[in-house]
């Protein structure tokens, strides 16, 4: 494994600078959730025996961010507010790294471009315009959101 300045990626050289920043200024919960990321990064290099793109980090982040969203749910479902607090924290710095979304205005007139062009009626071709709108909203794109709406335009 390369040193992180080596690597192509600019996104992780500065997740990288904000863990060091984090450790000096003594922000433990901050330091706490950018290593958790950068955990996710080096692992998957690891595991690629390769240094990422910005893209494959935002892929990442965007698993985090899911993780992240779906354990909020659940501990505030069991009123665990010192958990969600937590959860909320990390998601809000996960959040610093990623692209805006989309706005779902934007999503939904996307995919009915692609479903129009592609000349898409049905619902086994779903995988078809997923794969199409993460290429044209460069990974901006809610995908919980777009396959709802998918679902509901197919069906």
């Amino acid at each position: 494994m390369s040193n992180p300045q080596d690597s192509n990626s600019s996104l992780k050289i500065k997740i990288t600078e904000d863990m060091k920043s984090s450790m000096k200024s003594g922000d433990k919960k901050r330091l706490a959730a950018v290593k958790l990321i950068l955990a996710a990064i080096i692992n998957q290099e690891v595991n690629t025996r390769k240094d990422l793109s910005d893209e494959n980090i935002f892929e990442i982040l965007k698993k985090l961010s899911k993780k992240n969203k779906e354990s909020l749910a659940y501990y505030r479902e069991e009123n665990r507010n010192d958990l969600a607090e937590q959860e909320e924290f990390e998601l809000s710095v996960i959040k610093e790294y990623l692209p805006e979304d989309m706005p779902e205005e934007e999503i939904k007139q996307m995919i009915e471009a692609i479903i129009s062009e592609k000349s898409i009626q049905q619902m086994s071709q779903i995988g078809e315009i997923m794969s199409e709108l993460k290429k044209r909203s460069n990974n901006r794109a809610d995908m919980g959101f777009a396959s709802k709406f998918v679902k509901e335009n197919l069906s």
